[in-house]
């Protein structure tokens, strides 16, 4: 019984939520890709609803600091901590407060940066050193020295933000946020409208993923680092 109910925990329910996912995964990508001029003409009237659903979207900053160093990456988060990267260094923050949990000064600069399972960051130095930091107090948990073989770049300081209605189910279409220089635009994606435009003091570097559970995303312009809340009337 004991055997039986290990297989069902580690394969069988993997198994079941993997199918799922796909399933989710496939309804999602065909309503997103619906052609409008395919969408049949007895559903005009909700087409019509369907288009006007995301006009009344706007920004709200919720706070801004300065920063006393640099960024040189996209800022990541998880569900409690914000982590920004300024060359060797890492300065974690709590999402809630702002406070500062822990710094770390590293031997080299940072040419990858990620979060990853077991409550880690993986980080790739300019010297090919490879290793994991635990997220709750920045300490060691392995390394290797591959030299070479994991440099490379990474060009995504201000790439466009894609939000999906798998990302924001508040939203039937999906929206893309644009930092251009010092301003953020939101635009529908299915009209090409722009539904929303903010300017910033200061030109705009980096830009984080969008946060699905606090419903928005994190800038880097200027020394200041920033947090957006998507929001709808």
């Amino acid at each position: 019984m004991l055997v039986v109910s290990v297989y069902y925990v580690f394969f069988w329910e993997n198994k079941i939520e993997i199918q799922l996912e796909k399933s989710k995964y496939i309804i999602n990508e065909r309503i997103r890709n619906i052609e409008i001029d395919k969408f049949p003409l007895k559903l005009q009237l909700d087409f019509d609803r369907f288009l006007k659903d995301t006009k009344s979207v706007f920004l709200e900053m919720e706070w801004s600091t300065e920063l006393d160093f640099d960024l040189t990456y996209p800022p990541f988060f998880d569900l409690r901590n914000l982590y920004l990267v300024s060359f060797d260094k890492i300065a974690v923050y709590d999402k809630t407060n702002l406070l500062n949990i822990w710094r770390s000064q590293l031997d080299h600069d940072i040419m990858t940066f990620l979060l990853v399972d077991g409550n880690n960051i993986f980080i790739v130095d300019i010297q090919g050193k490879i290793y994991t930091l635990n997220r709750n107090s920045g300490e060691q948990v392995w390394s290797h020295n591959y030299g070479e073989m994991f440099l490379y770049n990474q060009n995504f300081s201000t790439r466009n933000l894609l939000i999906t209605n798998n990302d924001d189910k508040r939203f039937l279409t999906s929206l893309l946020i644009i930092p251009l220089n010092n301003e953020i635009i939101v635009l529908d994606v299915l009209t090409g409208q722009i539904l929303y435009s903010m300017k910033l003091d200061d030109l705009i570097f980096y830009i984080s993923e969008y946060d699905p559970v606090d419903k928005g995303f994190y800038i880097g312009y200027g020394n200041k680092i920033a947090k957006f809340i998507l929001k709808k009337v």
